[in-house]
């Protein structure tokens, strides 16, 4: 059978990118020919690791909101001169026959931040073409009579899409978000702490507190340092891994008198290295569909903490392998919880805990999983 598979930059690194590699993977090593249809150039790793795999690469237009509508505008003119068994979206389409929601449902991102925004902030919300042509699509996509199938990554994003969709149960398959077993595990750790971070001046005298991730406002970053002026986790040192505007929250550091307890460390490519180093991944997102950085944090044997709206909060314990927080804002209740596993992060038992509940995560899992809900659609 032949198999379109659209995502924008499929050479960036995330869930999306590594299950439209896998699932690649598998299509081809199952005899069927597979055209990933994007807006960037072939990645070298595709001619690489995907010998035989198709590209095709469309226009799109300036701008944010043009490069989101016109890669869904641009897709469906090559789709419609083409011919495909199956159309496999990871973006918000114009033409698709299954879709996965790995970026999450964006009518729910957008009710979730508004109590967290200024009013300035959500008359631009309303207002803002970016934000309503994602609905749009988003809409347009779940009412589609084409769409046969939805794969959500957590329980979390299926809930959200029956809710404000009203997609039915029986068109939607939950399938995890994997994790890479061997740069991620509870055993590798221990080698690699004895010098982990290589150049970068860090102070692990003190016990640390690990943040990952970029889209710094979404993630919660301000109520963790706000969190870490706490009395009791004035002892600790937070590490910053991850790209985007730091002034504000250096500002608001050095405001809080926390600054020399905050360090910023940028984009790092061997992030492991720092979860070697950590005692507890905090992530107070205000909204994640299924954050890839837990999923891993767990498989190193490191606790986390985070919010009831991320989904990779399914994986989570609370008392054995980390904390569910309600509100990302709470402030004393983010500073109890990280002061509790800042004590028992380096305890075996939590550790454990930690990589047991990921343990069955593997991007080949995903693939396979995703594979055996296409078979179910059609037999090939």
């Amino acid at each position: 059978m032949r198999f379109a598979l659209l995502r924008q930059r499929p050479g960036a690194l995330g869930g999306a990118e590594n299950t439209l590699l896998c699932l690649s993977r598998e299509l081809i090593r199952a005899g069927h020919e597979v055209t990933i249809i994007a807006a960037q150039p072939r990645p070298p790793v595709a001619r690489e690791v995907l010998a035989g795999l198709n590209w095709h690469r469309v226009p799109v237009w300036p701008g944010k909101t043009g490069r989101i509508l016109g890669f869904a505008v641009n897709a469906r003119r090559l789709l419609h001169r083409s011919r495909f068994d199956i159309i496999f979206s990871l973006e918000r389409t114009l033409s698709q026959d299954v879709y996965r929601a790995g970026d999450g449902c964006h009518r729910e991102w957008l009710r979730r931040r508004q109590p967290y925004d200024t009013t300035l902030g959500r008359l631009h919300l309303a207002g803002s073409p970016f934000h309503q042509t994602l609905l749009w699509l988003e809409k347009r996509l779940f009412q589609d009579p084409r769409l046969k199938l939805v794969i959500a990554n957590s329980r979390q994003v299926e809930s959200e899409i029956r809710r404000h969709y009203r997609v039915p149960p029986s068109k939607i398959r939950v399938i995890y978000n994997g994790v890479d077993r061997e740069r991620f595990n509870r055993f590798r750790m221990s080698e690699l702490r004895p010098g982990a971070v290589g150049s970068q001046k860090c102070d692990f005298q003190r016990s640390s507190i690990l943040f990952v991730g970029s889209g710094f406002r979404r993630k919660g970053l301000n109520f963790l340092i706000a969190a870490m002026a706490e009395r009791r986790l004035r002892q600790c040192q937070l590490l910053v891994v991850g790209p985007g505007r730091t002034a504000p929250y250096q500002r608001l550091a050095q405001k809080l008198g926390i600054a020399g307890q905050v360090q910023f460390l940028g984009p790092q490519t061997r992030v492991e290295n720092y979860y070697a180093v950590s005692r507890v991944l905090a992530l107070p997102t205000i909204y994640d569909p299924c954050s890839n950085v837990v999923l891993e944090a767990l498989a190193c044997g490191l606790p986390v903490v985070t919010t009831s709206a991320n989904g990779a909060s399914e994986f989570i314990r609370t008392g054995e392998n980390g904390v569910v927080l309600n509100r990302p804002d709470d402030r004393a209740a983010l500073a109890a919880a990280l002061e509790e596993f800042v004590e028992q992060g380096m305890d075996p038992r939590v550790q454990e805990s930690a990589e047991a509940a990921v343990a069955q995560l593997s991007w080949t899992r995903t693939a396979l999983q995703t594979l055996s809900a296409l078979k179910d659609l059609s037999e090939f």
